[in-house]
C-alpha cells in the first residue's frame, strides 16, 4: 500500500507539473498597467475628482457645422471674405475650447484636466462595463484573464508635458507592486502612451518594468504632428477619396461619383488655395492656442525637424513661448533623440520589448505625409520605428525591396521592417484600426502572448502570429 501511495503521489505531482504551464497565462505573475493614448471624446473633464465632475469634449457637430456654413456665407454676401473667415475661425475656436492651452503649455481653463485612476481595476466597477476595441477593449480582455486586482489603467491629461505625466504613471507602478508585493510590472503602451513611456524610462529607469508593449504607440514619432506644426497642410485628392471610403463606406457611391466628376479634387484644391493664402490666420487664432501650444504634440516631432518647426511657429515670439519649450526642450534633448537608446538600454537590462504597427488604412488626408502606410491615425513607419512603407494602394519601389534581408519584406511587398530599430521585435498587421484590440479577439491574444512569454518575444516565436498578418472586421488574425 505504501508503494502504491508513493506511486499515485509521483503521478500527481507529475500530472501537477504539466497543468501548471498551461494555466500559468491565467495566473499573473506580475501586475499588468495599461497606458492609454489620447482621447478626444472622453479623456478631459471640468472639475475632475469632484461632485461637479464632468466630461469636457470638442463642441463640434453636423447641426453646429451647417450653421457655421450658412453664417459664413451671409456674412460673405454682406461683409466680403475676411467677415465670412472670421465666422468660421471663430467657429473652430469655440470648438477646440477644451484644448486651449496657454503659452506656458498648461492647460488654459484651469478647471479642465483629466481624472487619475490611482488604483487597480477592481476598485472602479464602470471598467467591468466596457466593451468594444481600442484601450477599453485590452482594459476588459484583461481583467478577465489576469483578475481586475491586477490591472491598472493609466489615464491622464495627453495634452501636457510627458514628463509630468511620467510623474503620474510612476506613482501608479509603485502602487501597483506595493499592492501585489511585486518588483515589476508588465507594460503596454498605446499610442500617445508611447512617448509618456519613454519619458518614464528616461526619468525613473526600467527597474520596475519586466515586459513592455508598444502598441500603435508614439515611441517613433509622428509625421502628422512633424508636418503640420511646420504649417505644410496639404489635401491631396487621392488620399481624401482613400480616406472617405474609409471613414463613410456606406457613402462609397457617392464618393466614386465625386471622385470621377472631379468633385474631391476641386474640393482639395480650393482647401489648398485657401490655407495657402490664410494659414497665418488659421493658425494663429485657431491652431497654435490649441494644438500648437501643447508640450505632447511638440514631444512628437521628429528630432531633426524640432528646431525648424519652432522657428516656424514661434520665430520672434521664444521669449512668449519659453515655458512651453523648455518643457519640449527636454523631452526632445533627453528622450525623443534618444529613443532607440533609452529603449536598448531596457533590453540590455532583462526588460522585454515588442512593437506593433498596423497598415493599409487610410491617414487623415490634410499634410503631405498622409499618402502613405497607417493605420488611420498614425504612420506605420513612425510606429516601427522605421520601416520603410509604399503609399497607400502602392508597393514599394525595387529599391526599397532591396535594402535588407528579403525575410523583413511584407508579401504584399507595401513594407521592408528592415530598417526598423529592433525588426526581429515588430509586429505588422494589415487592416487593423489604430490601437485595435477588439475585446476577446487575436488581437488582444497576441499582446497577452508577448507579456507572459519569459524571453524577448521575436517574430519568429509563434507560427500562428508571424510578422505579418491581416486582420478581419473581428480582428483575428491570418499570416500573409
Amino acid at each position: 500500500m505504501k508503494k502504491l501511495c508513493a506511486v499515485l503521489l509521483c503521478l500527481s505531482l507529475l500530472c501537477a507539473a504539466l497543468v501548471l504551464p498551461a494555466s500559468a497565462a491565467e495566473t499573473p505573475r506580475r501586475p499588468l498597467v495599461i497606458v492609454r493614448g489620447m482621447d478626444f471624446t472622453g479623456g478631459l473633464s471640468y472639475d475632475p475628482g469632484t461632485p461637479d465632475q464632468r466630461e469636457a469634449t470638442l463642441q463640434l457637430d453636423a447641426k453646429g457645422v451647417i450653421k457655421t456654413v450658412i453664417t459664413a456665407f451671409g456674412r460673405f454676401v454682406t461683409g466680403g471674405k475676411s467677415a465670412a473667415i472670421d465666422e468660421i475661425l471663430d467657429y473652430a475656436s469655440e470648438a477646440l475650447y477644451v484644448y486651449g492651452m496657454t503659452p506656458d503649455g498648461d492647460s488654459a481653463d484651469p478647471a479642465v484636466s483629466s481624472f487619475y485612476y490611482t488604483a487597480s481595476a477592481a476598485e472602479y466597477p464602470e471598467f467591468l462595463t466596457w466593451r468594444g476595441s481600442n484601450e477599453e477593449g485590452l482594459l476588459q480582455s484583461s481583467i478577465e484573464r489576469y483578475g481586475a486586482e491586477n490591472v491598472y489603467f493609466f489615464k491622464y491629461d495627453w495634452r501636457l508635458d510627458a514628463g509630468e505625466n511620467a510623474v503620474y504613471l510612476n506613482d501608479l507602478i509603485e502602487t501597483a507592486c506595493r499592492d501585489h508585493g511585486a518588483d515589476k510590472v508588465d507594460l503596454v503602451c498605446c499610442s500617445m502612451g508611447g512617448i509618456v513611456t519613454l519619458a518614464y524610462m528616461n526619468d525613473y529607469g526600467c527597474g520596475r518594468l519586466d515586459s513592455v508593449v508598444a502598441n500603435s504607440s508614439t515611441m517613433g514619432g509622428t509625421v502628422v504632428t512633424t508636418e503640420l506644426m511646420q504649417k505644410k497642410v496639404y489635401f491631396d485628392d487621392g488620399a481624401a477619396y482613400r480616406w472617405l471610403q474609409s471613414k463613410l463606406p456606406k457613402y462609397n457611391v457617392l464618393w466614386s461619383f465625386a471622385k470621377k466628376t472631379g468633385l474631391v479634387k476641386g474640393v482639395c484644391k480650393f482647401i489648398n488655395f485657401f490655407a495657402e493664402n490664410h494659414i497665418d490666420e488659421v493658425y494663429d487664432r485657431v491652431i497654435t492656442p490649441t494644438f500648437g501650444s501643447m508640450p505632447a504634440i511638440w514631444e512628437l516631432v521628429q528630432p531633426d525637424e524640432y528646431e525648424t518647426a519652432k522657428e516656424i511657429m514661434f520665430g520672434g515670439r521664444e521669449d512668449e513661448y519659453a515655458g512651453l519649450l523648455a518643457k519640449t526642450d527636454r523631452i526632445q534633448r533627453e528622450v525623443v533623440s534618444r529613443r532607440v537608446e533609452l529603449l536598448q538600454s531596457a533590453m540590455d537590462e532583462g526588460v522585454k520589448i515588442t512593437f506593433i504597427a498596423g497598415y493599409n488604412t487610410p491617414l487623415t488626408p490634410a499634410y503631405p505625409g498622409a499618402v502613405y502606410q497607417g493605420d488611420g491615425t498614425l504612420e506605420t513607419a513612425c510606429m516601427s520605428l522605421g520601416a520603410l512603407t509604399s503609399e497607400i494602394e502602392k508597393t514599394l519601389s525595387d529599391e526599397d525591396l532591396a535594402v535588407g534581408e528579403a525575410k523583413y519584406v511584407s508579401p504584399d511587398k507595401c513594407v521592408n521592417a528592415s530598417t526598423c530599430a529592433f525588426p526581429e521585435y515588430t509586429w505588422f498587421i494589415r487592416d487593423v484600426p489604430h490601437v485595435g484590440c477588439l475585446y476577446g479577439s487575436d488581437y488582444t491574444e497576441l499582446i497577452f502572448r508577448m507579456l507572459e512569454l519569459d524571453t524577448q518575444p521575436t517574430v519568429r516565436t509563434w507560427s500562428e502570429f508571424p510578422q505579418f498578418t491581416v486582420a478581419d472586421g473581428s480582428q483575428n488574425l491570418t499570416a500573409q
